[in-house]
């Protein structure tokens, strides 16, 4: 007889373009793993899918976890899982956590996705070992979550991390949160894409002109970067001292001894690790953020399902079994 796995969690991943679910064991290794693109739905709905797919992956992998952690877009209420994804618009004020454990049956905790990415990459991947992590997801928009000593810092209200919103401009395009100069708006694709209309409209010549302005996009811009383009090779430069200017910050701050960045964006390699380790040289002064290590994630396309099995993993693991009760 084969012998079952212990402390197998659930993860589930929200998001507004996929959704994805699965089952970790607590070394991190996925015994299931499925994904769908996000349908349209109502509110209702929506659920009833995801907890269809959350049951598919249990009975896939064979044995049932003791737990489920989700990885979902904010705002939402924290520890209470409530929430109001700007991505998923049908969803305001949902009461996902309380949902999901009247149905599954399990305790369950919901947190911000950026937040599970950090801690998945910080138990599992490329942020193995360190003492103060920053993991980072740059990609439509830029997320972030702090892990130290193995937990994630969640702050005041359990929003901390976001440093998509950290200020790196005096002057700039106005961040969806309303602020000026915001890091999501020179470093998400997003933000890259706006930028690059905007210059096409003050005239700026570039070839990313031929494109209709919805089919301008971070990799679009990427290409264009790469053949030699002008303004697409700025964009690229502004994304990456932008990250460097926020970075050196979070570090100056934290005492962080490492970042790990993830998302879409990272598909640009050295194009945008190699700009932004120059910059980063130029805004690391104090001592002790010069050895701080950049570098990519490691645990590919099923970071958002480790992330978020990861949540539960480390809040209603064996140490933790006397907090069922938040």
């Amino acid at each position: 007889m084969t012998q079952q796995p212990e402390n197998l969690t659930l993860g589930i991943d929200i998001g507004g373009t996929k959704l994805a679910t699965g089952v970790i064991d607590a070394t991190g290794r996925l015994h299931s793993y499925l994904v769908i693109p996000t349908p349209p739905s109502d509110a209702h709905g929506l659920f009833d899918i995801i907890l269809d797919l959350a049951r598919r992956a249990i009975a896939e992998s064979g044995a049932q976890p003791t737990a489920a952690g989700v990885g979902c877009g904010g705002p939402m209420e924290y520890p209470a899982g409530n929430v109001s994804p700007l991505h998923i618009p049908v969803w305001q004020g949902f009461p996902l956590r309380s949902r999901l454990q009247e149905t599954l049956g399990l305790p369950v905790i919901v947190d911000n996705d950026a937040k599970a990415f950090a801690l998945g990459e910080a138990l599992f991947g490329a942020g193995q070992g360190a003492k103060c992590l920053l993991g980072m997801v740059v990609s439509t928009g830029v997320g972030g979550g702090i892990v130290a000593g193995g937990r994630l810092w969640h702050g005041a209200t359990g929003n901390a991390g976001h440093i998509g919103h950290i200020v790196v401009a005096s002057e700039g395009e106005q961040c969806d949160c309303g602020a000026i100069g915001c890091l999501t708006c020179f470093a998400s694709g997003t933000g890259m894409a706006e930028r690059a209309r905007h210059a096409l409209v003050r005239g700026v010549e570039s070839r990313l002109a031929a494109r209709p302005p919805a089919g301008i996009t971070a990799r679009v811009i990427l290409e264009a970067a790469n053949g030699g383009d002008i303004l697409a090779q700025q964009l690229w430069r502004e994304a990456s001292q932008s990250l460097a200017i926020a970075i050196a910050g979070a570090a100056s701050l934290l005492d962080l001894d490492r970042v790990v960045i993830g998302g879409g964006l990272i598909q640009a390699g050295d194009f945008l690790f190699g700009p932004l380790r120059h910059a980063w040289s130029k805004y690391a002064r104090l001592s002790f953020t010069r050895d701080l290590q950049i570098v990519p994630a490691a645990l590919g396309q099923g970071s958002g399902v480790i992330g978020a099995a990861a949540l539960a993993l480390t809040e209603f693991g064996p140490d933790r079994r006397d907090d069922l009760h938040k």
